[in-house]
Parts: structure tokens; sequence; C-alpha cells
């Protein structure tokens, strides 16, 4: 993915009900939410023409979710239901359309299923990795063959959720799901690993959007799911720059946790200390200065 020139820009849509009943979304609040949020990136005239501008007709997209946690702190299905039809009208068909993640029984966890006209849905355990291991400074991986050789192109479908180890899980971490082995990944705040995964050029050069799922961010505990330990937030964020994204998203996540009178990531020893290796390796921006943040109630 070529970063663009200027600031990056990150679409903080918020709407006052996006939740029905406990964790289930309401398709209509999610589709006005991604018409303004898409419109609001991209300066098309509606979502259909967005994706059209970030997908081509006949590409093969990976819509990676986070399916770790099971049903109650997972990405939404019904974000991904409501954004799969969307890609369908810009000419991305359904079976065009690979939902992955590592297992195949956290998507199944998650509420996702193949969709008779709609998404397919892969673990990486189902599709395999590649035997050749890519090598990074710190570390060596191999890639799933979900995205090596079933999708062209990414769309990154990250939940908000603070991680005991990495400090918070978001666009750039969502990544981990890629590889064979972020087990051993996760020392020193998962830093440089993180960056170092997100800047290999299979990975990297696949990026093309982030629609970040913050209906109902897990605030502590992560990235399991803990009773008590998420907080409607009722938003989506949207970004090409995945440490912009995230960047934004950690100040989300400090907020909730303030009004919790949680101490910060960083007093409780677990800052994301990747954002700002990510920012210095040329992945995006961490200071938010330098990021265009624009919200968006609906």
């Amino acid at each position: 993915m070529q970063l663009p020139a200027g600031k990056p820009r990150v679409v903080v849509v918020r709407t006052k009900k996006a939740l029905t009943d406990g964790y289930d979304a309401d398709r209509g609040a999610l589709r006005a939410m991604l018409d303004a949020g898409l419109v609001a990136l991209s300066g098309q005239k509606d979502a259909v023409a967005a994706l059209a501008k970030y997908f081509r007709p006949g590409e093969r997209v990976g819509l990676k979710i986070n399916g770790l946690a099971g049903r109650k702190a997972a990405t939404h299905v019904e974000l991904v239901d409501e954004l799969s039809f969307l890609l369908s009208r810009a000419n991305v068909e359904g079976r065009q359309q690979i939902v992955f993640d590592r297992f195949a029984r956290d998507l199944s966890a998650s509420g996702f299923s193949t969709q008779p006209h709609g998404y397919r849905c892969v673990g990486n355990d189902e599709a395999g990795h590649e035997e050749e291991l890519v090598q990074m400074p710190s570390s060596a991986s191999r890639l799933t063959r979900v995205l090596t050789t079933q999708v062209d192109c990414v769309l990154n479908l990250p939940i908000l959720k603070q991680h005991m180890l990495a400090g918070m899980t978001g666009a750039l971490k969502n990544n981990f799901g890629c590889i064979h082995n972020p087990n051993k990944m996760h020392i020193d705040n998962c830093d440089p690993y993180v960056a170092e995964v997100n800047a290999v050029p299979e990975i990297r050069g696949k990026q093309r959007l982030v629609i970040m799922d913050a209906l109902r961010p897990v605030l502590d505990n992560g990235p399991s799911y803990q009773p008590g330990m998420a907080e409607v937030a009722n938003v989506l964020l949207f970004a090409t720059d995945l440490v912009a994204v995230d960047t934004v998203a950690l100040g989300i996540l400090e907020e909730l946790r303030a009004k919790r009178e949680l101490p910060t990531l960083a007093k409780a020893g677990i800052a994301p200390t990747y954002l700002a290796t990510a920012s210095k390796m040329g992945l995006g921006v961490s200071d938010r200065a330098g990021i265009d943040v624009m919200t968006v109630e609906v």
C-alpha cells in the first residue's frame, strides 16, 4: 500500500445507538454509518462509489476480521454482512469476498458462516501456510495461503480492544492473523514485532482500507472477553493508514478507560509502543497532530 501525500485522514463515525441487544448490532444504523464514513474518507458521492475507488471489479477481496474472543468481542458479523452487500454493488461479487482469520472455529464462534449468495469464510488452519519462512529483522514466520494465493487485496476489519500484552489490538495487530506463529511475538509489548509483520511486502502491499469496529470496545483484561469489561461506544473508524487509525483509536480507548478510572496503558506498563516503531519504519503516522481527524455524527 502506497501512503498518500499529506496528512492521512481518519474518519470517526458516531451514532447514538448501533446495538440492539447485548452485542447484536442494528443493521440500519450500520448502513448509515458505513455510508457516512466511506463518503467522508473517499470524497465520493456514495458508499458504493467509495468502495469502487479502493477495490476493482474482478479483484478477490480478503476481509480480515478478528474472531479470537468469540461473538461477544469479535468484529460484528452484521457489519461484515452490510459491507459485503455494498461490495457486491461495487462489482466485487460475493464469491470474490473471503472473510478470514486464524481458525475456522473462531469464525464459527463469532457468528460467521459462508453465505449461500455472499462471502466465503476460510480459516488459516483450513487454507494452510506457505512452507517458506518470511524473514524479518527480529523474527520469522510463514504467511497464510489465504493472503498469498486466495486474495488480491485486504479490507482490514479489526475490533478495538485493550490487550494485556500489546496494550491495544487494532488494525496493525489484526495482521498477526496473517502469520502462523503470533504467539512467538508477544514479548516486549509486541514491539517491534507488530511493526515488522506489517512491513512484510505481501502484507503491506495488499492493505487497501480499514474499517475498525469500535461499537463496543473491550477496555481491560483483553483480548479475551470478560463480563463487564466492554463498553458501548457506537463508533466506527475509517482510514487507509493503519498507524493513523490505530493512533486515533488509542485515544478513544484511553478516554473510555479514564471514565472507568482505569490507568492509562502507559501507567499500566503496556503502552502500544509498536505504533511509534511502525511510524519510524514508514508504515504510517503515529503523531496525532499529523493526522486529519474528521468526526461525523449520524
